[in-house]
């Protein structure tokens, strides 16, 4: 998963907002809030190439699901080839914004967290609110809201429908980034 695939994609698609895969620093900062120690349903928006996918699938107990939802054609194409296999993998050629049809799609009823990359400063207020809505919706009880961007615009949103909120900075990554951890108590 390369840097080339990243900037590939980045000249093809408007809503790519990153040239480069997410650092190690980032994805070990955003996923130490996981807990591997049984079977997860977990979501993730906009995967890319795969970065925290690959990550997550090192960690996950057999029984457990990560659902793909990635827009991005030349992305889906990816992971599908590189990661498709595992049959703990399903990759969705969708919008993060339907993800409740999604998870049906998939079996499930709620997830344990939902990962997300995507950025969010591209989203119209409306279509934030939403998604932010449908995330917190289909989240099980103990279910976390794991969010990752490179400004720092998602505390004030999370605040709004989420009963807690943490906020990380992650200095090693291209560019840097906040890592924000949502959750209802």
């Amino acid at each position: 998963m390369s840097t080339i695939d990243y900037i590939k994609n980045f000249i093809k698609d408007k809503d790519v907002a990153s040239i480069t895969p997410s650092s190690p620093f980032l994805v070990k900062r955003v996923c130490q809030k996981v807990d591997f120690s049984e079977p997860r349903i977990i979501v993730e928006y906009g995967p890319g190439t795969g970065v925290f996918t690959e990550y997550l699938l090192k960690r996950l107990k057999p029984g457990s699901k990560l659902i793909l939802i990635e827009k991005n054609e030349g992305f889906v194409e990816i992971l599908r080839d590189t990661l498709g296999q595992d049959p703990r993998v399903m990759v969705y050629e969708e919008a993060a914004e339907n993800v409740a049809d999604v998870l049906r799609d998939a079996g499930e009823t709620e997830a344990d967290y939902v990962l997300s990359g995507i950025p969010f400063s591209f989203l119209t207020d409306a279509v934030r609110t939403e998604l932010i809505e449908q995330t917190r919706d289909i989240l099980g009880p103990d279910g976390r809201f794991l969010v990752y961007q490179n400004y720092n615009h998602m505390e004030k949103p999370l605040r709004q429908h989420f009963d807690h909120v943490t906020k990380e900075y992650e200095l090693f990554n291209i560019p840097p980034m906040y890592a924000y951890e949502a959750m209802m108590t």
